[in-house]
């Protein structure tokens, strides 16, 4: 319910004059590039077995990227040591970036947009979590390389750019 609320697409919003198909979402994004993707990578989470995710904003579905604790276990200290230890994660939702999608159009200004992009994101998720009586807490405090490595992907085509802690209360 959380992410359909905050970073799902509408299907009647496809942007078809791009080299890729783009369909329109919740939140702006410049140059409607919607060039940022979200993982969740689920530690306690009701309904849902331990693992990193890839959310599909069209379909509303989760695809199961890793399941091997062993590897997604120093993200979610990360995320936890970014708190100052006061919280460990039930679910940390990782946004990423795929920079082609904004470099074409941007160039050099394309990474202070993403940035922007991850920020509209993070007012979006905590204006929904706090209305879901959540608990979030946006971090500023992941690896991207290990997140990269974790995705499959060269950190220059897609890596993390943003994380965010979401418990129960």
């Amino acid at each position: 319910e959380f992410l359909y609320r905050t970073v799902r697409a509408r299907e009647d919003g496809v942007l078809t004059d791009r080299a890729y198909p783009i369909h329109q979402r919740l939140y702006p994004s410049g140059g409607s590039c919607y060039e940022i993707e979200v993982y969740v990578l689920a530690h306690h989470c009701q309904g849902l077995r331990q693992g990193l995710y890839h959310y599909h904003p069209l379909h509303h579905q989760l695809e199961a990227v890793h399941t091997q604790e062993k590897q997604l276990t120093p993200l979610l200290n990360q995320a936890h040591n970014a708190t100052k230890k006061q919280s460990y994660p039930q679910t940390l939702i990782i946004l990423s970036a795929r920079f082609q999608r904004m470099n074409w159009r941007y160039r050099s200004m394309a990474y202070a947009a993403i940035l922007k992009h991850v920020g509209v994101i993070y007012q979006t998720m905590y204006l929904v979590a706090t209305a879901m009586t959540l608990a979030p807490c946006a971090i500023g405090a992941g690896d991207s390389d290990l997140f990269a490595d974790l995705i499959g992907s060269p950190y220059h085509v897609e890596t993390s750019v943003g994380e965010f802690i979401l418990n129960s209360r």
